[in-house]
């Protein structure tokens, strides 16, 4: 998971509250979604409407791209608050000048049931917003400046939701400086999608999930990628891969990710000796580990144990937590 380095001061408003969909510890479901397809590597299907969708040829035989880009399982939802936005930029790095349309898309739960659940989405949520637009080269000094986070200090789901604002006016302003006539060259649209949702909830701990989703000016596909994080709420203690080990001891954690590996590989028909790992290289190479209903899952962002076509890897340890 892809964390600030700069802690916000205390939260307040929203995030003491329960999100308003909980389940109750009995049937131990994961709020609303069936928790097969997150560790099945599917990111919840919340990106099913990003592909881009072929539109009218222009008069040189040029064809114009558009999305269908909402995130359709969260519409409507009262727990989560979404801001869409977009507007025309320019660049100057092309044979000639260039614009397109971009878009930024942001969805995150009201309300937190702790002030360290809020903290680490925030936090995550922020890093991809400074850096989401990663074409940019140039724009390398605003990236670093909104990093420093110079008097944000967010205290609810709408503090997050200004700032996006803010951040994606700013990278406006910086591509808005290279307007031309009309016979600038047009690009396929950009999209950047940001869902941060909370998947498990059971006495002393949460788990969420924060997806990131982008095209980019007609990239390859539509690259994407979750993060997912378990913190106990009343100590904000993250769950590690040493947490892990550490409980169920070494030997089982390796045995257990490695056979899990070589089921996902298999599942996905991908040659298991081209990207092989030993039980130790798989806790080493992992991005980070949450709580879900079939146990603890451990993830591997695409591209980190196998080519980016085969995607993320969600692998299971048949364990309960605590």
């Amino acid at each position: 998971m892809i964390v600030a380095a700069l802690m916000l001061n205390g939260c307040k408003n929203n995030v003491a509250k329960t999100v308003s969909n909980v389940h109750t510890m009995e049937n131990e479901n994961v709020m609303g979604y069936d928790s097969e397809r997150v560790t099945q590597g599917s990111w919840l299907q919340l990106f099913i409407g990003m592909n881009r969708i072929e539109g009218d040829k222009d008069k040189d035989g040029y064809t114009n791209y558009y999305y269908d880009c909402r995130v359709p399982e969260l519409e409507g939802d009262d727990g989560v608050l979404s801001q869409e936005l977009e507007a025309t930029w320019y660049k100057d790095g092309y044979d000639e000048p260039a614009r397109y349309r971009c878009m930024l898309g942001l969805y995150v739960d009201k309300d937190f049931p702790s002030e360290a659940d809020f903290r680490q989405v925030e936090l995550g949520i922020d890093t991809l917003l400074t850096q989401s637009f990663m074409y940019n080269e140039e724009l390398e000094d605003l990236k670093k400046g909104l990093a420093l986070r110079k008097g944000y200090a967010p205290h609810s789901s709408q503090d997050i939701l200004n700032r996006a604002k803010r951040i994606f006016d700013q990278f406006t302003q910086k591509n808005s400086q290279f307007k031309v006539d009309s016979a600038t060259f047009n690009l396929p649209e950009a999209r950047v999608c940001i869902v941060a949702h909370k998947i498990y909830d059971q006495g002393d701990w949460a788990s969420y999930i924060i997806e990131f989703s982008f095209d980019y000016n007609g990239s390859n596909g539509c690259p994407s990628w979750a993060d997912y994080f378990t913190v106990n709420k009343k100590t904000g203690k993250r769950l590690t891969t040493a947490d892990l080990v550490e409980k169920y001891g070494y030997a089982r954690v390796c045995k257990c990710l490695r056979d899990a590996f070589v089921k996902g590989k298999q599942e996905r028909n991908a040659d298991l000796e081209v990207y092989n790992y030993t039980g130790q290289q798989l806790i080493d190479l992992a991005d980070g580990c949450a709580v879900v209903n079939e146990g603890v899952m451990v993830y591997y962002r695409p591209y980190v144990v196998g080519c980016g076509a085969e995607g993320e890897f969600n692998l299971i340890l048949d364990q309960r937590w605590p």
